[in-house]
């Protein structure tokens, strides 16, 4: 009976084991990760903060996924970081007008102010 299995092993051949791939075989047919698109930030920046800069944002922020899906890595890449310089700083000059208006109105001047900048031509009401 030992001779049986034995003989019918024997008489099969085993396929050779393929080797192990090695590390750098797989990095290059796998793309690099999609970068954030900023999307989201930027449309909370021109809402909120500042219109102009903010559609800057909104603008790159759709090219991201786009550039990112026609296999265009290093051009998808510095869109999202334009969308975040741009997006970045429309939320900056939002928080710095807030915090000026904040100051004004906690100074104590603020009306006197407003009729400075009124009495000097700023005004949309001159007749």
């Amino acid at each position: 009976m030992e001779d049986q299995f034995t003989s019918s092993q024997s008489s099969q051949e085993v396929p050779p084991v393929p080797p192990m791939p090695q590390q750098g075989e797989y990095s290059n047919n796998l793309p690099p990760l999609k970068p954030s698109n900023w999307l989201w930030q930027s449309i909370f920046a021109t809402i909120l903060c500042c219109n102009v800069l903010g559609i800057v944002g909104i603008v790159n922020a759709a090219k991201v996924d786009t550039l990112y899906q026609n296999g265009r890595y290093n051009e998808a890449e510095e869109a999202a970081k334009r969308a975040r310089t741009w997006t970045l700083v429309a939320m900056a000059i939002g928080v710095v007008y807030v915090i000026s208006w904040i100051v004004m109105f906690s100074s104590g001047d603020f009306m006197s102010t407003l009729e400075g900048i009124m009495e000097g031509g700023a005004s949309g009401y001159n007749f």
